[in-house]
């Protein structure tokens, strides 16, 4: 029997006994009983006693009428016991919790991973031992389990606290800073949340009531590799995104030199519509699907991502697109020694060689606010991806394709690498850049490893997946030992059918007259602010000198920088290069404000500031100073 039941026998078990009560004039036993019912039922909706004034109340009833004071404990213990019913019969429900009050401690009813329930009582020396096994400098915590709610009250007035519930709560305890369902566990609202901890010294724990059942803890371990995750994109940012700019130009200026060769991509949507595609990428199988390439091409169109048109060509196959979009040198080196002149996808950011070292029509998009300003189709229908296979897919959907083949995507790692051995040999680099921290599923029933990255690439199918309907059902998976890609079947590779047709031809017409990219006008709206980030400096400057900063005195610091944040264009097209440290800056004001009012902690702050300001007064410098070099 289940504690819930348990329960509900001993409040029948009470109720049977309240007349003998009245009879024998108990009446103590029936105040008892009052605070019973309080306690039990202060999560109940249709509960009439839910404060101690309600208590009070029935007190001063009791001592002026005995038999009304005993009607009215009867028919609350009646309302309890018809909720408690209810919840019984909710109680097999998946992943039940229900939190409560009982005698100050905070409890809840859970359900563990055989179905049983059990209840938890969170009690002071609970939390303590919690808190006394967090290191000192811990500044945020990522709590897994909502439990009661009530170590998430303590935590959250010393730390800047997340919880992540793999369970059902109600709804009235869902915040801000709480996630309590699997339905809330969307990997772009879950990052969303994250960024907030990027900074701050985090520790990610576990409830210590809980279960530790094997769903717990590969939540826990999600939310940890998400955390990872995170900080991986973030890095990515820092480190390119002043790259990303110059690039954009570089871009811009090449394409107001070859209008003729410029194809808008919106001009594409649905042109391959009823046609069958193929869309390659570097993974391990692709050694295995070369041979099928080559017989089926001209059954097939093929839309190469960059690393594999190499290995393509040099096997006589003649990919009908080509895709990158990556800034990186190493990716420019995919495309060394060959001679493309099939038409190009590519992110505008892209690196500068790759559309400068090809003949054919150019397709460029936009994906980053700046980039728009600079193509004449800003708002483009094609919805555009970070990452190159994503990309390609997306843009297969686009172009209207029925049947989408996913050819070396695995997303798995064999042998240790990710990549085939051809693209390996013309990589340069070695195909490993992260150790494997993931065991999946693979398409032939086997378990295989992946890398963070490659699942995070992953996980991506399912945003990809929500933003265009019904992509899912036009994929096929031809990866026997790649990674299971959710709601995508596999089928072998000699499934694959020889219908040779005559290919559609890309037709476009000259782009002379309406393209011309604003290109010095973008690069001066950019640095059109550059005297007050420097006076800014100045006066952050000052402050962190004097080692000391008051209250009053960081105010108008923060009021002034928050002025800066509200430029025109400054969070849609300067931001970007400074966007992680301008995002841990407002962690750690807000961890200032709610939990560590110092004057250190302002000086660090205002130091980190004026580090900042003076990076982004850098590189608006050098992105200013493009045109020189171009």
């Amino acid at each position: 029997m289940s504690q819930l039941k348990q329960i509900l026998n001993e409040l029948y078990e009470v109720s049977n006994q309240v007349s003998i009560l009245i009879e024998n004039n108990e009446w103590n036993i029936l105040s008892d009983i009052l605070s019973m019912i309080k306690v039990f039922g202060e999560k109940i909706n249709s509960n009439g006693i839910r404060t101690n004034e309600d208590i009070i109340r029935l007190s001063e009833i009791k001592s002026q009428n005995p038999a009304l004071f005993a009607n009215i404990v009867y028919d609350n213990l009646q309302l309890l016991i018809s909720e408690y019913e209810v919840l019984s019969t909710v109680e097999n429900k998946k992943s039940l919790v229900y939190p409560f009050n009982f005698n100050s401690y905070q409890m809840a009813l859970l359900k563990d991973e055989d179905g049983k329930s059990y209840f938890i009582n969170e009690m002071e020396e609970n939390l303590a031992d919690l808190i006394n096994q967090l290191p000192e400098e811990t500044e945020a915590i990522i709590l897994i389990g909502y439990g009661s709610g009530g170590f998430y009250s303590k935590l959250s007035t010393m730390y800047h606290t997340l919880v992540v519930d793999p369970f059902v709560l109600l709804t009235d305890v869902e915040s801000e800073g709480v996630l309590t369902s699997p339905q809330s566990l969307d990997k772009q609202e879950l990052q969303k949340r994250l960024q907030r901890f990027i900074g701050l010294k985090t520790e990610v724990i576990a409830h210590p009531l809980y279960k530790h059942s094997q769903d717990f803890i590969e939540q826990l371990k999600s939310v940890r590799n998400f955390l990872q995750e995170v900080q991986i994109d973030l890095n990515t940012r820092m480190k390119y995104t002043e790259k990303w700019y110059k690039e954009i130009f570089r871009n811009a200026f090449f394409l107001n030199e070859h209008p003729d060769r410029l194809v808008n991509i919106d001009e594409l949507k649905d042109y391959y519509q009823g046609k069958k595609a193929l869309m390659i990428a570097g993974g391990p199988s692709l050694e295995e699907a070369i041979p099928y390439l080559k017989a089926f091409q001209e059954s097939y169109y093929i839309i190469a991502i960059g690393q594999t048109a190499k290995v393509l060509l040099n096997h006589q196959i003649r990919p009908d697109y080509v895709i990158s979009i990556d800034v990186s040198d190493e990716n420019a080196h995919f495309f060394k020694d060959i001679k493309l002149d099939m038409p190009l996808v590519y992110s505008l950011q892209v690196n500068h060689k790759i559309p400068q070292g090809t003949e054919g029509p150019l397709i460029p998009y936009a994906d980053m606010p700046l980039a728009h300003d600079l193509l004449p189709y800003s708002n483009s229908v094609f919805t555009p991806y970070p990452t190159v296979a994503l990309a390609a897919v997306s843009f297969a959907y686009h172009l209207g394709f029925e049947e989408i083949g996913l050819v070396g995507q695995d997303l798995a790692l064999r042998e240790g690498v990710y990549y085939s051995a051809s693209v390996k040999e013309a990589s340069s680099n070695d195909g490993m850049f992260h150790k494997k921290v993931y065991e999946i599923p693979l398409n032939n029933g086997n378990r295989g490893e992946t890398t963070p990255i490659l699942f995070n690439f992953l996980s991506g199918y399912k945003i990809l997946f929500d933003r265009l309907p019904g992509l899912a059902s036009r994929l096929v998976n031809y990866a026997e030992k790649g990674a299971v890609i959710e709601g995508v079947p596999y089928k072998p590779l000699d499934t694959m059918q020889d219908e040779k047709g005559t290919k559609l031809k890309l037709k476009f017409e000259s782009n002379d007259v309406m393209f011309n990219v604003p290109v010095m006008q973008v690069q001066r709206d950019l640095v059109g602010h550059m005297d007050r980030f420097e006076r800014l400096s100045k006066k952050l400057g000052r402050s962190v000198k004097q080692r000391a900063v008051n209250i009053d005195e960081f105010e108008a610091l923060l009021r002034e920088w928050d002025s800066m944040l509200d430029l025109p264009a400054f969070r849609t097209h300067i931001m970007p290069l400074q966007f992680v440290n301008l995002l841990i800056i407002q962690n750690k004001i807000k961890l200032h404000n709610q939990y560590r009012k110092s004057s250190s902690m302002r000086i660090q702050i205002l130091h980190f500031m004026k580090e900042t300001i003076d990076s982004l007064i850098k590189q608006l410098s050098n992105i200013h100073e493009l045109k020189i070099e171009v």
